[in-house]
């Protein structure tokens, strides 16, 4: 008898939870808003006890779901309303590679590093920063590239040499490069380690990312 009323309280949960995520749209779990992700472990925490333990009442599970799935609806249609309330929910996009290249201030305040920026890019088909005219971070946690026509993508993977002022020296033999040679490099820009956000080679050459400047390129 417990098993058939586990079962059909699974039921009845499971179609008020269907219903729900209808009404939420039908946008995947990477599109979602943070607050709709919010919501969304917040309900399944919620379903998950009355459907297990049959000594709590199930309206104890099914009216906490309900008022979650309202203040969504509420949250949606005041966001759509009010620009100033959308960006507080929201947040807005905010563009981490521009015309100067990487901007390392934004990847900060965004808590992103030079790696996330990267694989974001590459996923995107840009395997070098110069390919890239604009990325931007949308309010979903995905990147948006804008491509840049006016430059060729590399041979080759491009290598990372430097990366937040941290020489990778495992890439080193990979690059066929010693240190000295990328501080010789680093030294004929003014620039130091400490300086330098990233640094790849490429090709024949080389890409310089400063922190708060307009990257450089070295050679091919």
């Amino acid at each position: 008898m417990a098993m058939l009323v586990n079962a059909l309280r699974a039921v009845i949960i499971y179609a008020i939870l269907i219903l729900g995520i209808r009404l939420m749209g039908k946008r995947q779990i990477g599109e979602f808003q943070p607050f709709e992700f919010i919501i969304t472990l917040i309900i399944a925490e919620l379903a998950a006890v009355p459907m297990t333990d049959i000594s709590i009442p199930i309206l104890y599970g099914l009216v906490p779901i309900f008022v979650i799935f309202l203040m969504h609806l509420a949250i949606t249609l005041i966001s759509n309303k009010s620009i100033a309330f959308r960006k507080v929910v929201n947040g807005s996009p905010q563009i981490v590679i521009n015309a100067d290249g990487i901007d390392s201030s934004m990847l900060k305040k965004l808590n992103m590093n030079v790696n996330d920026l990267l694989e974001a890019i590459r996923v995107q088909g840009y395997f070098s920063i110069e390919e890239v005219k604009y990325a931007i971070v949308e309010t979903n946690g995905k990147v948006s590239v804008l491509p840049n026509n006016d430059a060729s993508a590399p041979s080759g993977i491009p290598i990372s040499l430097i990366v937040n002022a941290q020489y990778v020296e495992k890439n080193f033999p990979l690059a066929q490069i010693d240190q000295k040679t990328i501080d010789d490099i680093l030294k004929g820009n003014n620039l130091s380690l400490e300086k330098v956000i990233f640094m790849s080679k490429k090709d024949n050459g080389f890409f310089l990312q400063p922190y708060g400047a307009k990257f450089i390129t070295v050679g091919g």
